[in-house]
């Protein structure tokens, strides 16, 4: 071999080793602009006991030290327990790892691990998908990260088996790049079984593309009558699809009693604005042009593409009518074109029942009825465009590869720096959700080690009332602790409610404020309210919580909280996490995060405890609002009628002087109770389960006269 020869081995050989460290180096360097480092390690779980992540470790957790089945716990939401699917657990990961529990350190998580196994599977498919038709390995290479620079990858970290996304461009790659018809059918099977054990949604989308897949075979087939053929493929798609049935069911979807819907389907939906409306600010670029999307449209239905990628599927369709080169896509599409009957379908699921244009309603109709069980599996439908948004840009980076190597060089590396300028602060702001990784205590809200000995002593920790959300950090340290020595938890916030566990809480509520209470029970207050009557004396206070601890731990905790009456001048909420729902007696429904519902035709009592006894008589302000017009209420004060309202379906406040000679002892029992000899019309305005609901109070403010 000569010098020169020598050399150019050299030379070659750098510049492969090279390219290696380029693929290695740019989906870590991704990943590291997006995550904290800190949530690489098993062992820190203290970052995750915030949002969705609390429910999904939590999940493993009580999994692992709780599992009374081959995918099921019932240390949460006890006793009914929740499938590892249903607190998105990520069963691909829990069921492998639940053997092996024993060897773990006693606090582990996956998550941190699987979102840098997400984000270099994404970018390794993304480049598979291009390699073959890039001009050069550095073209591969940019249209690789820009296939993964895609927002609504990063929008979905709080959902961490959202951040799945590999699935679509694996689908993408079995349809494109795969010939064999049977690597094909083992691929298909593969994949589908994989998603099958990570999430339903991205299951739906999938499934989308492979019905497209199945379309280009059969129909060809049928069209020549070759019904042999027709039957054989049909019989391989049906085996194909027993993948992610079977998955499904490892991963426990099909729980007895275990309802897969919800409600929520017209409300997490898209908008025609969300391909470049990012309802948020923090885009260099969109942040110009961002409007507020309506609801749940703002997270569900997020769908920004970012400026460097619009404005690479603009240059596509551009030089696909000004290029030569760029029109030999035409090849590409004409192999799409069975692509287009489920991305119809997609897309209607989309944009669902209320279609809108920058909080502008377009149109909305009705769905039948008999199809609220389907559609409330999908209920999330905004998320079922991003098969069609991953198509948008992998056909535009492959028209420009079309074209010209000097285009090229140009339109790629623009496109790639527009999209860096513009969801760099986007990009900022989700680091800080891992951030607070670098801080690895577990035990911030309740630090004392005292609580370990109350709930080894005890049945059950029972959350009253049973809200998660109420605070979800307290509540996810607290349940921590529980399940780590095996104790159950009376709720969980999970996926998809256990209709039968809703039923028990209830149940167990309205027990507790009857004061019929189990001695062997830690009972944890959300909000410092009153014991309920006869436990009094069990009420104390442990990290500035309320709790009844089980009896036979009483003397651990000596001091009796002083419990907070109602201060004059101050306006009291009735939203799930403020003071007013301690007010709640009889007949009201869970508080949301704007008020409360009572129920329909019942009179709903308030007990409102006193700071001090007035000196002159009170004046008593209610926000309220009814959706049956005309809706004449009584209201009784210490039993004793006292006045009338008017409510109307609109929010108003309301002005009631209670006589100071009224007033006994230091509480006000407050009786709201609908006249129902009154003739009460619903709104035409009312949804269907708003006409089964009472009057909605919002708020409330107490304030002496002048004597």
């Amino acid at each position: 071999m000569t010098l020169s020869e020598r050399v150019d081995t050299l030379l070659g050989d750098k510049k492969e080793l090279a390219k290696q460290i380029a693929l290695v180096a740019a989906p870590i360097l991704i990943f590291l602009w997006f995550f904290h480092p800190a949530v690489l390690d098993p062992t820190n779980v203290s970052w995750l006991f915030q949002k969705d992540w609390g429910q999904h470790v939590l999940g493993w957790h009580a999994f692992r030290y709780g599992a009374d089945g081959f995918n099921h716990q019932n240390l949460l939401a006890h006793p009914t327990g929740l499938s590892v699917i249903y607190t998105d657990s990520n069963p691909l990961f829990a069921l492998p790892l639940k053997p092996i529990s024993p060897l773990l350190p006693a606090n582990f998580q996956y998550i941190g691990p699987w979102f840098l196994f997400c984000i270099c599977a994404h970018f390794y498919l993304a480049y598979k998908l291009l390699q073959r038709h890039a001009p050069s390995f550095w073209a591969a290479l940019v249209g690789a990260v820009l296939l993964t620079l895609v927002p609504t990858l990063f929008n979905r970290i709080m959902h961490d088996t959202l951040v799945a996304q590999f699935l679509i461009l694996w689908a993408f790659y079995i349809y494109f790049e795969i010939t064999s018809p049977r690597g094909k059918a083992i691929h298909w099977a593969i994949m589908l079984g994989i998603t099958g054990f990570i999430h339903p949604y991205i299951l739906i989308m999938v499934l989308a593309l492979w019905g497209a897949e199945q379309l280009r075979r059969v129909w060809p087939q049928l069209m020549a009558r070759e019904f042999i053929q027709v039957a054989r493929t049909v019989g391989v798609a049906i085996l194909t699809l027993l993948a992610p049935i079977i998955t499904l069911g490892l991963s426990g979807a099909y729980a007895p009693g275990q309802s897969a819907g919800s409600f929520g389907y017209g409300f997490y939906s898209m908008g025609l604005d969300a391909l470049f409306n990012p309802s948020r600010k923090d885009f260099t670029f969109g942040g110009l042009v961002s409007v507020p999307q309506d609801g749940g449209q703002s997270m569900e239905g997020f769908m920004y593409m970012g400026a460097g990628l619009l404005f690479l599927i603009v240059a596509a369709i551009v030089l696909f009518y000004r290029s030569e080169g760029a029109r030999t896509i035409r090849d590409t599409l004409s192999k799409s074109v069975w692509l287009i009957g489920p991305f119809v379908v997609l897309f209607v699921i989309a944009l669902s029942s209320k279609v809108q244009f920058y909080n502008i309603e377009i149109f909305k109709y009705e769905t039948p009825k008999a199809l609220d069980g389907v559609l409330g599996i999908m209920r999330a439908s905004g998320r079922m465009f991003w098969p069609m948004a991953y198509f948008m840009v992998l056909l535009a980076i492959l028209t420009v590869y079309r074209t010209r190597l000097k285009t090229v060089a140009i339109i790629l590396p623009l496109a790639l720096v527009i999209q860096v300028i513009d969801i760099a602060p986007f990009a900022k702001s989700v680091h800080s959700e891992t951030a607070m990784a670098a801080n690895r205590t577990v035990y911030q809200k309740v630090p004392s080690k005292l609580w370990d000995d109350l709930i080894t002593n005890a049945d059950l920790v029972s959350f009253q009332p049973a809200n998660a959300h109420i605070n979800k950090r307290l509540f996810y340290e607290l349940t921590w602790r529980s399940v780590s020595h095996a104790v159950p938890v009376n709720t969980m916030y999970a996926a998809r409610p256990h209709p039968r566990q809703t039923q028990l809480e209830r149940i167990a509520h309205a027990n507790f404020n009857e004061g019929k209470l189990d001695p062997d029970t830690l009972y944890v207050f959300f909000n410092k309210c009153q014991a309920p009557a006869g436990a009094q004396h069990r009420l104390r206070e442990l990290d500035g919580l309320f709790i009844l601890p089980p009896v036979k731990m009483l003397d651990k905790l000596p001091q009796v909280p002083q419990v907070p009456g109602i201060e004059y001048d101050e306006d009291y909420n009735f939203t799930w996490n403020a003071l007013g729902s301690c007010f709640l007696e009889d007949n009201w429904l869970s508080p949301d995060s704007k008020g409360v519902w009572s129920r329909a035709g019942q009179p709903a009592e308030l007990n409102l405890p006193l700071a001090d006894r007035p000196r002159h008589d009170i004046s008593l302000s209610l926000s309220l609002l009814s959706f049956l017009s005309g809706n004449k209420t009584k209201v009784y004060v210490n039993d004793r009628l006292l006045t009338h309202l008017d409510l109307t379906t609109q929010i108003t406040d309301h002005e009631i002087v209670i006589p100071r000679r009224w007033i006994k002892g230091k509480s006000l029992n407050i009786r709201l109770e609908p006249d129902l000899e009154a003739s009460l019309k619903p709104s035409p305005k009312a949804s269907a389960s708003a006409r089964k609901l009472g009057i909605r109070l919002y708020d409330l403010r107490l304030s002496e006269t002048k004597g």
